[in-house]
């Protein structure tokens, strides 16, 4: 994902939660300030299986992700999901209904984003781009996720896709 502008124009805010790991300029006493982001994630499925992108961090290391990313100022989260498909694996999407949310605490920057999920349907075969540090995609059954899942994705994917209920029950 590119850095868009609305990484610079967030509002900061204070997480009294202790951070996973302090950033160098952090002491250990005081709370982490947090960036506050807004972003889309598509829930793009195909009979059983859920898509699935990999996507390399600023560090190297790598995870699977849902396509999406930061909704800029003055845009729509449908815009914005079209526009992070197209430059994440250049496909053209339709974008559907909200399917639910999650909330992403970044490890790799002290910064937190909360995801609205929308349903989504590709127009064709998804290519990863590079240049934006999408490696590789993968269709999935939901109990097959791969260990780099992030955490909040794979909960999110076995509540809704995998069937499981918020309380337990069928």
């Amino acid at each position: 994902m590119q850095n868009h502008p609305s990484d610079r124009a967030v509002r900061r805010v204070r997480d009294e939660r202790r951070a996973p790991s302090l950033p160098p300029n952090a002491s250990e006493g005081e709370p982490e300030r947090r960036e506050l982001r807004i972003g889309a994630k598509a829930l793009i499925t195909d009979h059983d299986r859920v898509l699935l992108i990999k996507e390399r961090h600023g560090d190297g290391s790598t995870f699977w992700t849902l396509p999406g990313g930061g909704v800029e100022p003055g845009e729509s989260f449908s815009d914005c999901l079209r526009r992070e498909i197209e430059e994440e694996i250049r496909c053209r999407a339709t974008v559907g209904e909200t399917v639910g949310r999650y909330v992403y605490h970044h490890t790799s920057r002290p910064a937190t984003t909360v995801y609205a999920i929308f349903d989504a349907t590709l127009r064709s075969e998804p290519e990863p781009n590079r240049t934006e540090r999408i490696l590789d995609y993968a269709w999935l059954e939901p109990t097959d996720l791969l260990s780099t899942t992030l955490d909040p994705v794979e909960r999110f994917i076995e509540r809704s896709v995998a069937g499981e209920r918020p309380n337990g029950g069928p």
